[in-house]
């Protein structure tokens, strides 16, 4: 008797659960991952892998031709969070705003993957971002891992040193005005709009490391 008080005390206590799909969901769904055994672990983030029908709904054009990119290499791309997540730390998370200084490169560049305003979210552990950019399909959280890096190689194929100056695009700037014109005119295979889009980057994004 003692005992169903006190696990009815700390339910009350803890407080209704947080509503599916916003931050405080995901971080305590992370919550029951981080610092789990690693079977687990693995289990959790594979699950989190979009399918092409759930990616063409939720990515928008031209980013929806690269699932099978994305799904070849998800396996390996999620290999860092499988060994992040190991250690159980303080899990915070917020909306992935367009403009959020506190976004990585990467995390700023995945933002324009996705229509205007839609709820995806961004996580830390301990402060430290975790690489991926969670959505919520209406049943469980899934990830976009990975994507970054293959655009950038795809830019990168088409010019080297134009791809040097995209990945200089921060969460604001001109150079991230320019990089998204950058990434758009290289899936779509639009010549001259991405010759002149790199054109500009080269006065916009500067010679600093990004």
């Amino acid at each position: 008797m003692r005992r169903a008080v006190l696990v009815l005390a700390a339910a009350c206590h803890a407080g209704p659960a947080p509503v599916a799909g916003t931050p405080d969901d995901l971080a305590a769904y992370l919550r029951t991952v981080d610092g789990a055994d690693e079977a687990t672990r693995r289990a959790a983030i594979a699950g989190w892998m979009l399918d092409e029908a759930s990616w063409r709904q939720t990515l928008v054009e031209p980013y929806r031709a690269l699932w099978q990119a994305y799904a070849l290499r998800y396996a390996k791309a999620s290999e860092p969070l499988v060994a992040q997540l190991a250690a159980r730390g303080a899990i915070s998370a917020r909306r992935h705003y367009a403009g959020d200084q506190a976004l990585t490169h990467a995390e700023a560049r995945l933002r324009w993957t996705l229509p205007v305003q839609y709820p995806s979210v961004v996580a830390e552990l301990d402060g430290a971002p975790i690489d991926a950019v969670f959505v919520y399909d209406g049943a469980q959280w899934r990830a976009i891992v990975g994507l970054d890096p293959i655009i950038l190689e795809r830019v990168r194929a088409l010019d080297p040193a134009c791809e040097a100056k995209l990945e200089r695009a921060g969460p604001t700037g001109r150079c991230t005005e320019v990089a998204w014109l950058i990434e758009d005119a290289a899936l779509r295979d639009q010549a001259a709009r991405f010759a002149h889009a790199c054109q500009l980057a080269a006065t916009l994004c500067g010679n600093a490391s990004p």
